[in-house]
């Protein structure tokens, strides 16, 4: 059964891959949080990365799963699960810890991701709502020195929008 065991390498290298993801997305998360501003094109990049190699390794993957199948006698498409419930041990072990460390790696990426796009979204609308009270003299929330919550007003201004 060699199909099962290149899926299981396979398997392997999109668990370390989504392990860096998820360092990505904490050092972007980091990032946004902190406001440095300056690297966030850069941990965006690295995210896009590594999802560019899941991508190519997840082809790999659906060619692995379909020969496995094939060899099991369940088709061309079977799930993880099916091959889970159909391999041979100690295959059905093994597939069984690849599902759960997927599982668990799937919901901390979707909730990092929730949770930069709210970061990015608060420092959208701060931004926007700082521009407003530059142009228009409306009243803006802020810090005051000593780190408190404040809000204050800044005087009407021209921005020149020209380059």
């Amino acid at each position: 059964m060699s199909a099962i065991t290149d899926l299981s390498h396979t398997l392997w290298r999109q668990r370390r891959l989504l392990e860096r993801l998820v360092y990505r997305l904490e050092v972007q998360q980091l990032l946004l949080a902190a406001g440095r501003t300056r690297w966030i094109s850069t941990a965006t990049a690295d995210v896009e990365q590594v999802m560019d190699r899941l991508r190519e390794e997840d082809l790999a993957r659906a060619v692995q799963v379909s020969a496995v199948g094939m060899e099991l006698g369940l088709g061309q498409e079977p799930s993880l699960r099916d091959l889970v419930e159909h391999a041979p041990a100690p295959w059905n072990d093994i597939l069984r810890e690849h599902q759960a460390a997927f599982l668990e790696m799937t919901s901390e990426v979707e909730e990092l991701t929730r949770h930069n796009r709210e970061l990015l979204a608060r420092g959208y609308s701060s931004t926007r709502d700082l521009l407003a009270a530059m142009t228009d003299g409306q009243e803006v929330g802020g810090y005051s020195a000593a780190g408190s919550s404040t809000s204050f007003r800044l005087p009407a201004s021209t921005i020149d929008r020209t380059v």
